[in-house]
Parts: C-alpha cells; structure tokens; sequence
C-alpha cells in the first residue's frame, strides 16, 4: 500500500509541475504570436502598422519576468549555507544508530550526513528521472539537536526523518520543491516588474493574475499530501521508540527550537553585527540554557507548546493535532535506551559549523571569553537605546549633543507625547519610552563609575548599581516616563548616587573601548534587500535590452515606410490589453507559499517576500485601441530606494515621501511591523507620486 501511495504522489508531483510549465508557456506563446503579428504588420501595411512599439515594450520585460521564474524548475535544492559534511570517521556513533535505525524502518540509510547551526532536522534524495528512480540520500542534522536532547528523544527525531524514506516520501520531494521555488521566484519577478514603468504598458498584471490563480490551486492540492506525510513519519517514529517518547521528543525540540531562535536574534547576531562573538557558540548557549528563567520558560513550552505566528500555508500539520495523534495510540512498555557515548568523536565539525554560521553574514569578528562577551551584549543594548532617545531629544538647530538633563526637562514640560512620537512607532510606544529612559540613566550611571551592566538571559541587560541594592532607581524612573510630577524625585535620586546629569552620556562600549551600532534585536532583511537589488539590476538590464529591440524595430519601419504606398488599404486595427494601473483596483499580493518541502521538524526556509491572497479579477480586461506609434524612453522605475539611517522611522519616512506608514508596509511585505534597522533599505514611491494621503501630523 505505501508504494502504491508513493507513485501516485510522485504522478501528482509530477502533474503540478508539468502544469506550471503549461500555464507558462501558453502565456509566452500568446505573447510571442501578439507580438509576431504585430512586426507583420509593421512590415506588410507599415502606414498603418499601430502601436508596433508598445507591443515590444510591453511584452519583453514581462516574457523576460516570466522566463527568468521558470528557469528556478531546474536548480536542485542545496545544502543550508552552514552545513558541514560529518565524515564517518568523524561520528562513528552516529552514523552506526542513523543505519541500525534505518534497518528497524526497512530503508536504505542516507548515504551523506550533514551538521548545521539549526536546532533542526531534514531530509532529502536526489531521485533522478524527475522522482522515478532511486538517488543519493542526504540527513541534515543540527548541534543544538545533539547536544541538548536527551538520547531516547534524539532516535525518536532520527525515527521521524527516517520514516520519510520509508514512506518514500522524498523521492519527489525534490520536484515539488523546485515548483515552489519557481512559483515563488516567477510571481515575485512579475509583481516587481508590473510595478514599475516598465509593467504598466505591458502585460505583467496579467502575467501575474494568472501564474497566482496557479499557484493558489497549486497550494492547495500539495498542502494536505505534505501534511498527511508528516504524520505518517510521526507514525513510523512511535512504532519504532513507542508514543511516549516520540510525543516528549517533539515537545522538546520545539521548546529548544524557539530557545535557539531567540538566543540567535536577541544576541547572537546583534553583538556579531557589532563585530564580536563568543569564542564557543554553543557554550554560550548552554549558559542561557542554566539560567533559572530559561529552564522555567522551556518547562512551559514543553506542557503547552503554543505556535506563534503559524502560517496557515505551513507544510507541518499543527503541533497540537500531531501530539493528540501520538498520544492517541497504544502505549508501548518504556525501553531503555543505553548512553551511547559521544555520537560525534570529533569537535572539529561543531569548530567548523560555528565558524561557518558566523561568516555567512560577512562580518568579521573578533572572538571574546564568555564572560567578556556577556558584559559587552548588556552595555551594548543600553547603548543603543540610549543613543535612540538622546536622537529624539535632540534640537536641531542646537550644537551641543543632548543629555540626560535634557530628556527629564521634556519630560517635566509634559512632552512625553512628543517625545515618544520622535522615538519609536512600534506598539505600546509608553513602555518603549520607560526602556529607553532606562537605558539612558543607567548608562549616565555606568560612564560615571557609579553602575555597570549585565546581561540577563530574559531581560537584555540590568544595571547593577551598588548604591542602590533595592532597585529604588527603577520605580523612578518609570513613574518619570509616565507622569512629569515624578521628575523631580528622580533628579534628587541622580544626585544622591552623585550624577551629574548635565553630563555627556559616554556612548561607546567600555569593555572594547568601540562605539555601539544598532543592536536591537529585529528581523533581518538581508536576504529580501539582496532579492530586490538583483531584480532591480535585472529589470536594468532587460529595460536596456527592450530599448534596443524597439530601435532595431523601428529603423525596420522605416525602411519599409519609405518604400511604401500609403494609398494601400488595411483596416485591421490591433487591441493590444494592458494593464495600466490606474485601469485597475488595486491589487492584494500573493500568498507565503510556505517552506520547501524537505521536510524539517521545525523552522522556516529562507523564502522569497509574501506575496499574499490571491486576487479576484474581472472576466474581461478593458481593451483600448492603439492608434499612433509611440516609441518610449528608456524605461524608469516608479519607486526609489530609501536607505535607513539612524533616527528614521516608518512615519517620518512616509512624510518625506508623500505617503502612508501602511504604503510602506505594503511595498515592502513587512505586515504590520515598523521596526527599522540602520542600513536597511525601503522601497518607497517617487517623491511627487506617493498615495497624496498622509499622516494628519506631517508638517
């Protein structure tokens, strides 16, 4: 039965994929028969030849748009950009429980093991003749995985992956991965040109509103066969190591999952952006794994796995339904697993992962003792929100750098509103303000000799002020924020500990000696700026390309302008469909189309932005006539690109350009985030062609 449901998955597969190409390729052909009929035209009645150049124009960057998604069908998924390959010598222990294992399931063991950064696992095959015939296997496998889970838990996650070879469920794992990526890369390629000039006078809206409708039946066919997957490996895992353990091993690995994920953001990667890291990674991992909080916190998600933020389009089933499924079956008697030994014999693949996460981003650094690196992430965080609120104080027409006086003189004049508004847009922007005035005192404090920073696992940073062993200081502080009565008892607490707080506030890292960047934890957008540079460059490329084709066009039409006879009757008029914006409501964007189905018990891939619900359009497209010739100059795009600097927010920006904080939002598939990092780049529109809607508060 499970080969019969093997094949017939891998026809499905197969059907999908060969859709997109049909889809495709009609799309390209209508096109190039449009565009062909028009140079006919052109050539054989050219006094009456119609908008020959508009139909160039308006079909090379979209054709190019669609080609350009197609060509993603033939790239085979790789490793993740940190993997290691584990040599057999290098994890004897390993590789002998991956193939006993692999004989309890009756499949063939992988043939290559590689260790990540990720608290993670996947697989994948290399199946040849699109699925059809059996290929090379491959395990990723992360440390935190192997360092942190208990044995039992860790053959029940191994069970699990493996049952995905006994399901043959990779086996087109591959095809349906590739038509993903492909639909993802097509529809992203299409909305970025139909944005821009070079889209409005062609045929990229359309483009997109049928490769979307595609993708939206193509999501979901796929999405219940990939779920239905998932619990058949789950299936597999618990005959093998029994309910129980399957169900503790899938609580674990989502409470260690979320763990890594914020040790990754909240101070991994911003202290590693300021050019230091700990010297072990994973050691200082296991040292937020010691704190009391912590181990509270993941006792939590291990008896109430909550997941936030799920998307509706993940692969996975819900959790909850997968453990309500696991416990449902038979209990099994409680086996115990033997310890095994070191599973990997040799440090230097860890060594190897650790440096390889590190310098993906590019940044060099410089390598700290625990310790040092602890106190640097602390001081660093309160520096940064410091330098934000000092940013927000400050006058411009002053010289002099703001201080702490000046923030509680705003403060006692009742310019909280004001101040907060200049500090953040996030939500619950008081609490926002109350940190930030944190930060700043405790930092006046710290450059003064009279406090230090330390870092906490769950908190960020304390302030570890002797002279005030009670804490006194932070009531204080967050009445000052709230109401301006409270100012002065927060000036006279300043002057007891001996402040001067008409002082410059030091902004620079005492423990290196080096002034502090933007730390604050947020969602990198490395990955979706890259995309749009590339796009960007491409649309260049093929507007330059398209410039050419229509000059080489029109000396063509000239010459066989020159030599005709205008008297020669021809009445055939061309209605060429466009899909000028203004002809239009607007149009919502694409949905997520998910993780690429390798398989991983928990995580997301890297993906390309969201592109949102699927739009409903009308049966017919208004098709004006064309009349005259227009040759267009080169195209241009219609929005430009705002780099971040220090102090900007969503609003201020919006105000610069004539539009709204949702407009941004919106260009840029941020939801409804407004946090922004130094550096960052925005779309935002042309100055003179925003929305014409904005802020009641721009000046």
């Amino acid at each position: 039965m499970t080969t019969v449901l093997g094949w017939l998955r891998g026809l499905f597969a197969v059907g999908m994929l060969a859709g997109f190409y049909v889809v495709a390729f009609t799309l390209l052909a209508a096109d190039a028969a449009l565009v062909w009929l028009t140079l006919w035209g052109m050539v054989e009645f050219p006094s009456r030849a119609g908008n020959w150049s508009l139909a160039l124009a308006g079909s090379i960057p979209a054709a190019s748009a669609l080609l350009y998604g197609i060509g993603t069908v033939s790239r085979t998924e790789e490793p993740p950009p940190d993997a290691v390959f584990l040599r057999r010598a290098d994890a004897p222990g390993l590789w002998q429980l991956v193939e006993e294992l692999s004989g309890q399931l009756r499949t063939r063991p992988p043939t290559r093991i590689y260790l990540t950064s990720q608290a993670n696992a996947s697989v994948s095959e290399d199946a040849r003749l699109l699925g059809f015939a059996v290929g090379e296997r491959t395990m990723n496998l992360g440390v935190p995985l192997l360092r942190w889970l208990k044995p039992e838990e860790l053959r029940a996650v191994l069970c699990h992956e493996l049952g995905h070879y006994a399901g043959r469920h990779t086996r087109f794992g591959a095809i349906t991965y590739r038509g993903a990526a492909s639909l993802r890369s097509t529809l992203f390629r299409l909305r970025m040109t139909a944005q821009s000039d070079q889209g409005r006078v062609g045929y990229a809206w359309l483009y997109q509103a049928a490769i979307g409708a595609y993708a939206w039946m193509y999501l979901r066919l796929s999405l219940a066969v990939r779920r239905r997957q998932e619990l058949e490996a789950d299936a597999e895992a618990a005959a093998v190591v029994g309910p129980e353990v399957t169900a503790r091993a899938l609580r674990a690995v989502h409470a260690l999952g979320i763990t890594w994920a914020g040790f990754e953001s909240r101070y991994l990667r911003p202290v590693h952006r300021l050019g230091f890291v700990p010297e072990d990674v994973f050691e200082a991992f296991t040292a937020m794994m010691g704190d009391p909080p912590v181990r509270e916190r993941m006792a939590e998600l291990r008896a109430h796995p909550v997941e936030l933020d799920r998307s509706p389009l993940d692969s996975h089933p819900p959790l909850a339904r997968r453990l309500a499924l696991i416990e449902a079956l038979p209990a099994t008697p409680a086996r115990t697993v033997a310890e095994e030994g070191p599973l990997i014999a040799e440090t230097s693949p860890v060594t190897r992962v650790q440096r390889k996460m590190l310098g993906e981003s590019g940044h060099s650094a410089t390598a700290l003792p625990r310790s040092a690196w602890a106190d640097l992430a602390a001081e660093a965080f309160a520096i940064e929100l410091a330098s934000l609120l000092l940013d927000a104080a400050s006058d411009t027409h002053a010289l002099a750098r703001p201080t702490l006086a000046t923030v509680l003189g705003l403060l006692e004049r009742g310019q909280q509103t004001e101040l907060t508004r200049r500090l953040t847009d996030a939500p619950e922007p008081e609490e926002q303000l109350t940190e930030a005035l944190y930060a700043l005192t405790g930092q006046a404090l710290a450059g003064a000799g009279r406090a230090r920073w330390v870092l906490s696992w769950t908190q960020g940073y304390l302030l570890d002020c002797p002279r005030d062993p009670r804490g006194r200081l932070d009531d204080l502080v967050a009445a000052a924020a709230r109401d301006k009565a409270a100012v002065p008892a927060l000036r006279g607490e300043l002057a007891r500990l001996g402040l001067d707080i008409g002082a410059p506030v030091p902004l620079a890292l005492r423990t290196v000696a080096a002034p502090a960047g933007p730390t604050t934890a947020r969602r990198s957008t490395r990955n979706a700026s890259n995309l749009v540079v590339q796009e960007l460059a491409r649309q260049r490329t093929v507007g330059k390309v398209t410039m050419g084709a229509v000059a080489v066009a029109g000396v063509v039409w000239g010459i066989a302008l020159f030599g005709s006879d205008s008297s020669e009757p021809y009445t055939q008029s061309y209605r060429l469909p466009t899909a000028a914006v203004s002809m239009y409501t607007a149009w919502p964007s694409y949905p997520d189309l998910g993780p690429t189905p390798s398989y991983p018990d928990l995580g997301p891939t890297p993906s390309y932005p969201d592109l949102g619900p699927t739009p409903s359009y009308p049966a017919r497209l208004p098709v004006p006539i064309m009349t005259g010739p227009i040759l267009r100059p080169t195209p241009s795009l219609s929005f430009h690109i705002h780099f971040v600097v220090r102090g900007d927010t969503l609003s201020a920006i919006a105000c610069e350009y004539g539009t709204t904080v949702e407009d941004l939002q919106e260009r840029n598939d941020m939801g409804k985030r407004t946090e922004l990092s130094v550096g960052q780049m925005l779309l935002v529109p042309a100055k003179g062609e925003g929305s014409g809607i904005v802020a009641a508060d721009c000046r």
